[in-house]
């Protein structure tokens, strides 16, 4: 199954906001603001126009938006210009596109789903 062309469960869109705690059995994308907790077991993206203030924890991450809060991404993290993450990353693999901006620590290892424990 091509990862790119899997369905998107769920979309909080441009000028929508949440805030709470969301779990997801599947993919989730954020065009718009959220707080609270995103935990996904599959992809999550965060649209250019998306603003989460969030622990993010998922297989695999996508930014391109305003991230303020630690990724953990247990296959692959990958932020896209114009991205602004403030916060630490925790990864089994980092790409990081040319004009992103990142503020925080990055660690890169294959035992993420430990560091989720800590």
């Amino acid at each position: 199954k091509d990862a790119a062309f899997e369905p998107i469960g769920t979309i909080i869109g441009e000028g929508a906001s949440f805030n709470g705690d969301f779990s997801i059995e599947g993919s989730i994308r954020i065009d718009g603001e959220f707080r609270g907790k995103v935990q996904s077991d599959n992809k999550i993206i965060i649209g250019n126009t998306g603003k989460v203030y969030t622990n993010l924890e998922g297989r695999r991450i996508i930014i391109a938006g305003y991230v303020e809060g630690n990724v953990f991404g247990t296959e692959v993290v990958h932020l896209m210009a114009p991205a602004k993450v403030v916060g630490d990353i925790h990864a089994a693999n980092l790409i990081v596109d040319e004009g992103v901006q990142f503020d925080g620590r990055a660690r890169i290892h294959s035992k993420v789903a430990e560091d989720l424990q800590d």
